[in-house]
């Protein structure tokens, strides 16, 4: 179980692999939403729960901190890294957009996104602040992420993304009995 606290937030996550029960609570219900979607995806059960402790912002730092906290618990999952895949990949296509996700989960962390969107906020999750969950994710679980969404509505954008990403996180937890290596 990882449990990161700071001034502003408080967030709990333990992760297992394989279907079970998943459970998750967020104050930013896009965030909520696109959490579940992509644990879904990647085939993990467990819980986040996320609470604002001081609110100063439009949900930056509960969405970083989920993003942070996340990526720790799928680090502390996958453990020395020996007996994964280590890469996944997926294309998500959600009517008009689109997502290719990219995963390497061999210990060194790296991102990229490359998607327009607009300055909005939907669901109290500032548009802005996807690729800096991205990032935060990358950065604690130690894995290189690159993402590349496209199409109209942002909404889409940002769900087909998710649930790329899930599936490439699945794809790279999978069991293997090749170690690892940075060959």
């Amino acid at each position: 179980m990882i449990v990161r606290e700071t001034k502003e937030t408080r967030v709990i996550v333990e992760l297992q692999r394989g279907e079970g029960r998943l459970s998750v609570s967020t104050p930013v219900p896009f965030l909520t939403h696109m959490v579940e979607t992509l644990l879904y995806y990647a085939d993990l059960g467990g819980r986040v729960e996320a609470v604002v402790l001081r609110e100063l912002d439009e949900g930056h730092h509960v969405i970083e901190d989920v993003g942070l906290a996340l990526g720790m618990a799928l680090a502390e999952l996958v453990g020395d890294r020996r007996s994964i895949a280590r890469y996944g990949w997926a294309i998500v296509p959600m009517d008009e957009a689109e997502a290719i996700v990219a995963v390497d989960m061999g210990g060194r962390p790296f991102w990229s996104v490359k998607a327009r969107l607009p300055s909005a906020v939907l669901g109290g999750y500032p548009l802005y602040m996807f690729p800096h969950f991205v990032r935060s994710l990358a950065s604690e679980s130690k894995s290189t992420i690159h993402v590349r969404a496209s199409g109209e509505d942002p909404h889409h954008i940002v769900e087909a993304a998710h649930k790329a990403l899930g599936l490439a996180l699945k794809q790279a937890l999978a069991p293997s009995n090749k170690p690892v290596t940075t060959k």
